[in-house]
């Protein structure tokens, strides 16, 4: 009844939802997902896409949440918008009960923007399996999920690319084969896909491909080298990163700072440093939150 009774509460598309009502949502038990379903269907389809973004943010910033059971309830709903809200929702999650959902989302939803979604979200999932955190069979349904994907001629482009880059976390020769061929497609788009996918493989054999493309005149491809830079964590691409920092393109600018922060090491931290002297007051808040996340990286509990 409880429950029944907060639903009832976040339907009041009057006011945004409370914190106290959507707390109730955090770690439902079976019996309490079947009571969900029967109160969420009454709810307009703005106002789930709306809870889902809260809950969704919730769960980023408080670990002792824990909405992975509504999540899943929503995987099914009849709205596509809403079922992708959940899929990205559980972008947070590590528990391999949202493994089987996920692959088949990817595999067999009618909306592209679904499928994308399920391709990104499974991406964090293989960086568990790349971890050693989920089964031997896990990993492999994913990998064999993603080349699925990609292998498909009628899947859409955006999918596809969302799909090579999830896959990147597989140590395996096909992966390798894929990222070269996305690479060399000819598609602005694969090659941002396939950028991203060299740092996302932590392997530094990609190093002097995503290097050379570091001051492409297209800003989309500087901005996915230089954070591939940042994925492969190696200092020498430090010098690189540094000539962004002035780039035409903020988000270019963006892209290079945050690569520092991952990169670490002193000559990283001095360039977010002389980043912060620029006067872009833009610029150095995330300079500064890559100075803190170095500091956090190198002295873990505080001292």
């Amino acid at each position: 009844m409880a429950l029944e009774n907060d639903l009832i509460d976040l339907n009041d598309i009057g006011e945004p939802p409370r914190h106290a009502d959507l707390i109730q949502l955090s770690g439902l038990s079976t019996d309490e997902v079947v009571g969900f379903r029967s109160s969420w269907a009454s709810l307009s389809e703005d106002r789930k896409c709306e809870i889902l973004i809260r809950l969704a943010e919730l769960g980023e910033d408080n670990l002792e949440f824990d909405f992975t059971a509504v999540l899943r309830a929503c995987l099914t709903d009849g709205n596509e918008t809403v079922r992708e809200q959940a899929t990205r929702g559980l972008w947070e999650c590590e528990d391999r009960v949202v493994i089987r959902p996920l692959v088949s989302l990817l595999a067999n939803d009618p909306a592209a923007e679904v499928r994308s979604a399920a391709a990104i979200t499974l991406g964090k999932v293989a960086e568990l399996a790349r971890d050693g955190k989920l089964l031997e069979r896990d990993g492999s349904r994913i990998l064999e999920a993603l080349l699925a994907v990609v292998d498909r001629d009628d899947e859409y482009l955006e999918v596809r690319r969302r799909a090579i880059e999830a896959v990147a976390c597989f140590d395996v020769p096909v992966v390798e084969d894929l990222i070269t061929e996305a690479y060399n497609d000819g598609a602005t788009e694969l090659k941002q896909s396939a950028i991203f996918a060299m740092g996302r493989t932590s392997n530094t054999q990609w190093l002097p491909t995503v290097l050379n493309d570091i001051d492409d005149v297209e800003p989309a491809i500087r901005f996915e080298a230089a954070n591939a830079c940042g994925l492969l964590g190696d200092e020498s691409t430090i010098p690189h990163l540094l000539d962004l920092i002035d780039d035409e393109d903020f988000q270019v600018q963006t892209s290079a700072v945050e690569a520092l922060g991952s990169i670490g090491g002193p000559l990283a931290r001095r360039a977010l440093l002389q980043c912060l002297k620029l006067g872009d007051e833009s610029l150095g808040d995330i300079a500064q939150e890559a100075l803190d996340s170095i500091e956090s990286d190198e002295d873990p509990i505080g001292f």
